[in-house]
């Protein structure tokens, strides 16, 4: 019996290099495979973080009130600005017309 453990421990010794060097290639991937599950972990919530907060500033950003001069106009309450705009467009029609009067006229006088 004390023969055969005599032998093993040859066997072990013989092969003691090469299981420690397995070991510590094992030892390298499992904190490589750790280190990469960490970043991989880190960039989703830093990449959920920044889409939230860039989210929260485009709300905050549209929250403000606009200072275009059409959103600065008061709202025409007695029909008074709809009176002149439409002046406007039928002072635009009317010289229109008349234009186009002109270049018939023209164009039978060319004739």
């Amino acid at each position: 019996m004390s023969q055969q453990k005599v032998d093993k421990y040859k066997e072990q010794k013989a092969k003691r290099k090469e299981l420690v060097e397995k070991e510590r290639k094992q030892k390298k991937l499992m904190r490589l495979v750790t280190i990469l599950i960490a970043v991989v972990v880190l960039a989703g919530i830093g990449t959920g973080i920044g889409i939230t907060v860039r989210n929260q500033y485009i709300k905050a950003q549209n929250a403000k009130p606009d200072y275009s001069s059409s959103s600065l106009v008061v709202q025409d309450m007695a029909g008074i600005l709809t009176e002149e705009t439409a002046a406007d467009e039928g002072e635009e029609t009317e010289a229109q017309e008349t234009e186009g009067e002109t270049e018939a006229s023209e164009e039978t006088k060319a004739d």
